[in-house]
């Protein structure tokens, strides 16, 4: 929830990702469109407060009895095969291609410990996924494309950001690694997809960095574990998003539990525009009496912003002043 509108968004993001990795697609010769839809729709299972939102929703998964985990990679499948509409009808879900679906769950780039990526080689059945071993390697080479651009669009513009945010000062990064890769996000970004596009080019059958590359890269990410993603001012405002998510979830099943959710009974509820959103949600998704209400909350708790989680707390907690 950063002050500031010149630090990233997650939309951004994604669009730093699409458009890098068409850029990469075309010079390689592959199928821009799919590369592009795979990049805009990479994300789209991400809960609110980042990563670590993610944790919380797969506990409270866990602790709600639900007999699946969450993780952003297949609820981003989730959402575009059930939650997603189409054109406003009924029926939910995008009539995606089975490779940009593909793509979306087989993205995660956070394991990307080799400097190359090839093609998982085989039968996959995307129905059958239930957590990020079972996700695997994309089956595309334009998948293999968005998992590493995610991993180069992310790593230097975090730098950026917490610069800006006053995390870090810019020169406490490693000099080996600015060497390497260049002193800001419009460098490395450059210096990695030349680096992508070059050695993919003369590696037939890999998608993939040079190892000069890919290992600063690498001691760049776990840097900015070290120094941004894990420091002490970001830390303390965990508690408080897990509160937050908390919180929100077990009121929303308590308040499902006491009514008619199948029969708008969710606009019974104490006056407030939460109530309404979330009729709405259950009512376009089209969730049946056998879909458990932990499971309408978690997905509808899942598609909010982080702004958003705030302001359904204070409708649901901070009573009305009496005039």
């Amino acid at each position: 929830m950063p002050n500031n509108d010149h630090i990233c968004t997650r939309m951004e993001h994604v669009l730093h990702v699409s458009s890098a990795s068409r850029t990469v697609a075309r010079h390689l010769r592959l199928n821009e469109d799919l590369v592009e839809a795979i990049g805009l729709g990479h994300d789209l299972g991400h809960a609110p407060f980042g990563h670590h939102g993610e944790h919380v929703l797969n506990d409270i998964s866990k602790q709600a009895g639900l007999n699946q985990s969450f993780q952003h990679e297949m609820h981003g499948l989730r959402v575009i095969d059930k939650l997603a509409e189409l054109d406003r009808e009924p029926s939910a879900g995008l009539n995606l291609t089975y490779e940009v679906r593909d793509g979306i769950v087989s993205h995660c780039g956070e394991d990307f410990k080799s400097n190359t990526l090839k093609p998982f080689e085989g039968d996959k059945n995307l129905s059958k996924i239930v957590d990020k071993k079972t996700c695997g390697m994309p089956l595309t080479y334009e998948g293999c494309i968005v998992r590493i651009v995610d991993r180069i669009a992310y790593a230097g513009r975090d730098v950026e950001d917490a610069i800006v945010a006053g995390l870090i000062d810019d020169k406490a990064i490693p000099k080996d690694i600015v060497k390497a890769l260049g002193r800001n996000n419009g460098e490395i970004i450059g210096t990695l997809l030349v680096d992508l596009i070059e050695y993919s080019k003369k590696n037939e059958g890999e998608i993939g960095l040079s190892k000069e590359k890919h290992e600063p890269l690498q001691a760049l990410i776990h840097w900015n574990y070290e120094n941004i993603y894990t420091c002490a001012r970001t830390d303390k405002y965990k508690k408080q998003a897990t509160l937050a998510l908390q919180e929100l979830f077990f009121r929303l099943v308590s308040d499902l539990e006491r009514t008619d959710r199948l029969t708008a009974g969710v606009k019974e509820l104490p006056e407030a525009t939460i109530y309404d959103v979330l009729a709405t949600f259950i009512e376009k998704v089209g969730y049946t009496p056998e879909d458990k209400n932990e499971l309408i909350v978690l997905d509808f708790i899942s598609g909010m912003t982080d702004n958003y989680v705030l302001k359904c707390l204070d409708e649901v907690f901070v009573p009305k002043c009496i005039t």
